[in-house]
Formats: structure tokens, C-alpha cells, sequence
């Protein structure tokens, strides 16, 4: 009898319905976790991709079991932007050489989107309130100043702080998405004003200067990045002196 409760072994416990087993490998599930695969489905897909029941999937649980962390889908939608924003590039602002930091901040802004090109596209696919954290006013805060310390007024700084977001985020989803994507030997569509095709399939449509830009190089989209940081450091330029003039 007493060798036979030495190598006896009691019963599993029962378990809450949904909940993961305390020695199986979904013990390790978090917030954190939780928040990281969100951002990645949603930032490659789309929001509309990022449901409990896809979550839950990505780990091999049920979807009650992701209740244990979460209270619903709002909720991992809000952990996915936080963890966006902390991957958001935290530059070091340079007044003495403003135009090596404006490039750093388009640089570094355009790596984290290009990371996650559809994580920025909440406002157009969810209709949820959204409370990313302090890490957005943080960021914004030390954009804002550094443009004002070089001779920016404030409104000017503003607007300078949102065509960075529009310009780096309207340029990984227009050409970065589909560069990082593009086929061997597809054709560029966006290198030239009009590509080669669409003049070909309508030559009743005259484009002397579009036909022309056909024989300019074609670009990478590094190359093509490059002209709209020149682009902006341009307008800065233009905008110091009119505030220097004045």
C-alpha cells in the first residue's frame, strides 16, 4: 500500500473555461505580448485584421483565454498603439546643425512606420477611443521645441510637425509598402511622373515633358526619400528667412 501512494498521482485540477493551463506554455502570455502580436497584425494588415479570434489563434488559445489579460478588443487596440509609439524614434535634437537632425527625424519616424506601415491607419479603420499613453505628447513636445529654438514660430513649428507625419507616413504607404513588396522585375511606377505603360495605352493623351522624365534614371526609394527631406529642409530655410526679415 505505501508503494502504491509513492508513485500514485493526483488528478489535473480543473480549470476555469478559457483559461490556459498553469504548466502549459501560455503561462507566459501578457499584455505586453498580447500588445506586440496586435501591433504586428495590425500593422501589416490592418485593424480589420486584428480580432480576438485572430489573436487568440496567433497563440493557440481560446479567445476566453485572452480575457484573463485583457478586459476586450479596445483594450488590445490601445496596448497596440503604445507599443507603436515606444518603438517611435526618440531623436537628438542638434539647433547648431538643425539640418542633419531633421533628416535623422524623418529617417528614424520612417523606419518605425515602414516597420508597421498600417499601424497609423486607426482613424480610418477603427471608430474606438484610443488612449495611446504620454509617449505621443512626449514626442511631440521635443519636435515642437526643437523647431521653435531654431527660429520657428510656434504655429510654424506646428506645421512643420504635422507634414513630418504626413510626409513620412503618406510615403511608406504609397511607395514603401509596395516597394518592400514589389516583384523582381515588376515595373516602376514610381520613379517617373507617368509610367512607361499608362502613356503607351493612351497615346491620344500629349505628355512631351511626361515622355521625357521616362529617359531620367530610375530611383530607389531611399533615393526617392531623400528628395522629400530636401524638400522640407528647403521650406525650413525659406521660413527662417522670412522670420529673420521681419
Amino acid at each position: 500500500m505505501a508503494d502504491n501512494k509513492e508513485t500514485s498521482t493526483a488528478p489535473p485540477a480543473k480549470r476555469g473555461r478559457g483559461r490556459p493551463r498553469k504548466d502549459s506554455e501560455f503561462a507566459s502570455l501578457s499584455k505586453e505580448l498580447l500588445g506586440q502580436k496586435a501591433l504586428e497584425i495590425a500593422g501589416s494588415e490592418g485593424y480589420g485584421a486584428l480580432t480576438m479570434h485572430r489573436l487568440a489563434s496567433e497563440f493557440g488559445v481560446t479567445p476566453r483565454a485572452l480575457y484573463n489579460y485583457v478586459a476586450d478588443r479596445e483594450e488590445v487596440i490601445n496596448l497596440a498603439m503604445q507599443q507603436f509609439l515606444a518603438i517611435s524614434p526618440n531623436v537628438e535634437f542638434d539647433c547648431a546643425h538643425w539640418k542633419d537632425s531633421v533628416r535623422d527625424a524623418y529617417s528614424a519616424t520612417r523606419s518605425a512606420y515602414r516597420a508597421f506601415p498600417r499601424a497609423s491607419q486607426l482613424s480610418m479603420d477603427e471608430k474606438i477611443h484610443v488612449m495611446p499613453g504620454p509617449r505621443r505628447t512626449e514626442l511631440m513636445e521635443r519636435v515642437l521645441k526643437f523647431y521653435v529654438e531654431i527660429g520657428l514660430t510656434l504655429k510654424q513649428a506646428v506645421g512643420m510637425v504635422r507634414a513630418l507625419e504626413r510626409d513620412v507616413l503618406g510615403f511608406v504607404l504609397h511607395v514603401d509598402y509596395f516597394y518592400d513588396r514589389r516583384v523582381p522585375g515588376a515595373p516602376d511606377f514610381f520613379s517617373h511622373p507617368v509610367p512607361k505603360e499608362w502613356l503607351d495605352f493612351y497615346p491620344e493623351v500629349p505628355a512631351p515633358y511626361a515622355q521625357q522624365a521616362l529617359g531620367l534614371p530610375e530611383q530607389t526609394s531611399d533615393e526617392l526619400f531623400d528628395e522629400v527631406i530636401e524638400l522640407r529642409i528647403l521650406a525650413v530655410e525659406r521660413l527662417l528667412q522670412i522670420n529673420g526679415e521681419n
